[in-house]
């Protein structure tokens, strides 16, 4: 399968390290990182339709169509900051795909109670591909006034998708690697690049956790993983010490591999990043590929419909603090 992923931009950086400020304690909770169950059938649906460098609007899957709509499922996660002060913040950070899927695990999770008694203060959309954005719908059916940001890129085919599930609150484009502070510890930066079925920019999450250091949080990191990293390292205060990193980092979703990833594994390793909670596009070839290199990936438990216990799956949890991390 070949890699399509392209950074439209190299990272600029600021002239001096941004200040964030810090966190007491970050939770992430994998509402789900399966996209979909089957590679073949994905893969398949794809090429029928014109391949990777298709629209994906124009592709036969939920919401405008059904051809293998039991093939879908979603990526969504919830992640809950507690600031110096101790105030508590809840990001849901992607949507999923599925509508009956993500019911479910909202359901099963507390999600969508959380929604509905707004204690959810905003949706991150990290990119545009259906398995993280098209289950828009439920989560507008529980927080219609919810905000929204979206990539910068995002194709009107989306927007209209947003007004056609209810959506009656703001919804706020991401301009490229222009930092926005959700909340004290927290850093919003979209990445611009270009990938597989003409989506476009990436939004990825930064948090410094206070004594230990910055926590990256992705979709799918089709901006490139090192690239992510190397821009924290460089534009935070604190950077120097990158201690955690959540979702997918596209290194092996079709469990495809070459030299050029058993490089990147080396090049993950120089990091020392203390908590691998990486899922979803990582690929569970690079993951056996990380941990025989010693990678401190933290283990899943394979329930709600995970596949593999290699790595966080449904309702795992990444919890790091400033005492301590598990």
């Amino acid at each position: 399968m070949q890699d399509l992923n392209v950074p439209t931009t190299t990272p600029s950086l600021p002239a001096q390290p941004i200040a964030i400020g810090a966190l007491k304690r970050l939770k992430v909770l994998c509402i789900s990182e399966v996209g979909w169950l089957d590679n073949a059938t994905l893969l398949a649906d794809i090429q029928a339709a014109g391949g990777m460098s298709a629209n994906q609007y124009r592709l036969p899957w939920p919401p405008f169509g059904e051809l293998h709509a039991g093939n879908a499922a979603g990526s969504s996660a919830l992640i809950e900051a507690e600031t110096a002060d101790g105030k508590l913040h809840r990001v849901l950070f992607d949507t999923g795909w599925n509508p009956a899927w993500m019911e479910r695990r909202f359901a099963e999770e507390g999600v969508d109670r959380l929604l509905e008694d707004g204690a959810i203060e905003c949706l991150v959309i990290s990119h545009e591909h259906f398995d993280h954005f098209w289950g828009i719908g439920v989560t507008l059916k529980h927080c219609p006034a919810i905000p929204i940001y979206i990539p910068e890129g995002f194709h009107q085919e989306g927007l209209d998708l947003i007004k056609q599930f209810g959506h009656t609150g703001p919804v706020i484009t991401v301009p490229a690697q222009q930092p926005i502070a959700l909340f004290p510890g927290c850093a919003l930066v979209q990445f611009p690049m270009q990938t597989l079925l003409q989506v476009q920019g990436e939004n990825v999450l930064y948090f410094e956790i206070q004594n230990k250091g910055l926590a990256m949080v992705t979709g799918c990191g089709h901006g490139g993983v090192l690239n992510l990293l190397e821009y924290a390292r460089r534009t935070f205060t604190g950077g120097e010490r990158l201690y955690a990193v959540y979702g997918g980092l596209h290194i092996a979703p079709f469990e495809d591999w070459n030299a050029d990833k058993d490089r990147l594994i080396e090049a993950l390793a120089a990091y020392r990043i203390e908590h691998f909670g990486c899922n979803h596009c990582t690929g569970a070839t690079a993951v056996q590929k990380m941990l025989a290199a010693g990678l401190p990936v933290v283990r899943g438990s394979a329930k709600h419909g995970s596949k593999t216990n290699l790595f966080l799956g449904n309702g795992d949890v990444l919890e790091l603090s400033a005492e301590k991390a598990a």
